[in-house]
């Protein structure tokens, strides 16, 4: 095998491994705000009215099953432990609040709080939530909020994960393009 044999079979296994999430995802993407991810078929993209709203999506039948992507405000601090305790007081003095459980996870090898808790609603319902706080490398921290009727949760749990699981910067999948880009050119390279 030749050096540039080599170098193809190299950038294509980076290729691979950084794209597997969105090879063996389906469902529609969204793309803006300078960040990216998959959404089920059956949802839609939604207007947020949410603070620092960057990405809405939402079930066609039900618009009370959602996930808000928001960027968190500067004066939550720049770590995700923090940002999450300083959220988590404001819930707390909310009397609707019911506290299910906050734990450390990660997502693509980045750390996560993932914080799941029940509001309970002015019509007399009650609300389940996922709030999954990531620091992302733009040195952001991103909330990934999730938002179901409490009887719908295990039924809808799937759909937040294909959006948790595929959420990306868009400057890291134009990160990925280059690893196109110079494949590209070998390929050009080498068929000349």
């Amino acid at each position: 095998m030749t050096i540039v044999g080599i170098i193809i079979v190299i950038l294509a296994a980076f290729f691979i491994i950084d794209n597997l999430d969105s090879l063996t995802a389906s469902g529609q993407r969204f793309e803006k705000n300078g960040i990216t991810f998959q959404y089920p078929d059956s949802w839609s993209e939604a207007n947020s009215v949410a603070e620092g709203s960057v990405g809405a999506v939402a079930n066609t039948e039900n618009p009370g099953i959602s996930v808000v992507i928001q960027q968190a405000p500067a004066a939550y601090g720049n770590d995700i432990q923090n940002a999450c305790a300083y959220n988590d007081q404001f819930l707390a003095a909310d009397g609707n609040y019911i506290n299910i459980e906050e734990k450390n996870s990660s997502i693509h090898n980045n750390s996560v709080v993932m914080h799941r808790y029940i509001i309970n609603e002015p019509d007399g319902s009650q609300k389940e939530h996922v709030a999954t706080w990531i620091k992302m490398n733009d040195s952001k921290i991103y909330v990934i909020l999730f938002s179901t009727p409490v009887d719908q949760y295990e039924q809808q749990r799937g759909n937040y994960d294909l959006v948790a699981g595929t959420f990306k910067l868009i400057s890291d999948k134009e990160r990925n393009s280059i690893f196109n880009t110079i494949g590209s050119k070998i390929n050009q390279f080498l068929n000349n």
